[in-house]
């Protein structure tokens, strides 16, 4: 399996570049006062997010590598291509619902900077208001657009899950059970009804800005003949039903 999350660590350097030296123009090239500041404000809260999240991706890519390299993986399932379909459904939604309480948050915090230029600021208001308002109109796209290419990513990738001691790979997508953004809280097994198979239920918390944990859930379905397996899993963990 490709570890994609070196792509996204290379993407998000390139972009803290571009906005450091946006941010740079902002001061150097272009009035303050004809959107200078806002360009240099909104292109360095950009640069220092894109190095945020390339730090993230640093390390789910470590994490990544190391359960694909390690003996000790305490399980390693493959699943068919109509589970895996349903899954990434489950999945997209589940990303659009994140990146939503994330754009509300971003697009609250240019919406009111932009609001206080466009009020309390007479020379250059206008046009540092509109900056920040066209910034937030591209976050917003991003946002929409990242989960329907996350989609498309997990239909193309290997359908497996791999459940190690410091995380776990789902379709592609690793989930380490603690980092600076995240975390696990919690593992329990639902068991077998008639129309779906058991499955293991992993809980995180996501950090979302300063004050905001967003709940999340990875549910790993469990193949037919390792119900054993699975509740061995969970109890190593400390969860239960």
């Amino acid at each position: 399996m490709k570890n994609p999350n070196w792509i996204r660590v290379y993407v998000s350097v390139t972009a803290a570049i571009i906005f450091a030296i946006l941010c740079i123009t902002g001061f150097t090239l272009v009035d303050g006062m004809d959107g200078g500041f806002a360009l240099a404000f909104a292109s360095l809260f950009c640069a220092i997010s894109s190095i945020a999240v390339a730090m993230l991706f640093i390390y789910h890519a470590v994490v990544m590598d190391s359960i694909l390299s390690d003996n000790r993986v305490l399980a390693h399932w493959t699943y068919p291509e109509i589970d895996a379909e349903h899954t990434a459904e489950q999945e997209f939604r589940d990303y659009q619902k994140r990146n939503r309480a994330l754009f509300l948050i971003v697009g609250g915090m240019l919406g009111a900077v932009a609001l206080f230029f466009l009020i309390f600021v007479e020379d250059g208001g206008v046009e540092t208001a509109a900056v920040l308002c066209a910034i937030a109109i591209i976050i917003f796209i991003v946002s929409r657009i990242a989960p329907i290419l996350e989609r498309r990513r997990a239909l193309k990738t290997s359908h497996e899950a791999y459940i190690a001691e410091n995380g776990i790979i789902y379709e592609g997508a690793v989930y380490p059970f603690r980092s600076f953004l995240m975390k696990m809280d919690g593992v329990m097994i639902k068991d077998r009804d008639i129309k779906n198979p058991p499955v293991i239920v992993f809980s995180f918390t996501q950090l979302i800005g300063l004050y905001i944990i967003q709940p999340f859930e990875i549910a790993i379905p469990v193949p037919p003949g390792d119900d054993d397996r699975a509740r061995e899993i969970v109890n190593t963990f400390g969860g239960g039903e």
